[in-house]
């Protein structure tokens, strides 16, 4: 197309993969310490750190896999809940019902926890079109 054209400009498309997890590792400014990815089972865990300083799981899922159930269970296995969790803050794609409140009773000191737990979805969504530092 040259300057002088009056035609409007062809529109290109290209079909690419995109690789869902590195996006949203890249878009949060995650500093990335290990990715276990289990596609067999249907996840990926990225433990890492955000540039706060905080300490960081995104568990993404393939939510035809693991569903509600497996969900929990595998939170169980891995210590992802309020009680006894190492992390910060945990990312976790499509709905869930993991607690992110606990508390102990009178006996066992009436300590209340909570687990910051994020929707993916959301966080990603918002990254992907702010304009800030743009």
């Amino acid at each position: 197309m040259t300057e002088n054209s009056n035609k409007s400009p062809r529109q290109y498309s290209k079909e690419f993969k995109v690789d869902a997890v590195e996006l949203m590792i890249r878009s949060i400014g995650l500093r990335v310490k290990n990715i276990d990815m289990q596609l067999e089972q249907g996840f990926v865990l990225v433990t890492d750190w955000l540039p706060t300083g905080e300490k960081n799981l995104v568990l993404w899922r393939n939510l035809e896999q693991v569903d509600y159930d497996t969900l929990n269970r595998l939170c169980e296995k891995l210590a992802i809940n309020p009680a006894d969790s190492e992390f910060d803050i945990v990312y976790i794609n499509g709905d869930h019902n993991i607690p992110a409140l606990f508390t102990s009773t009178e006996e066992e000191g009436g300590i209340t926890k909570k687990l910051n737990i994020r929707q993916i979805e959301p966080e990603f969504l918002s990254r992907m079109f702010s304009v800030e530092g743009v």
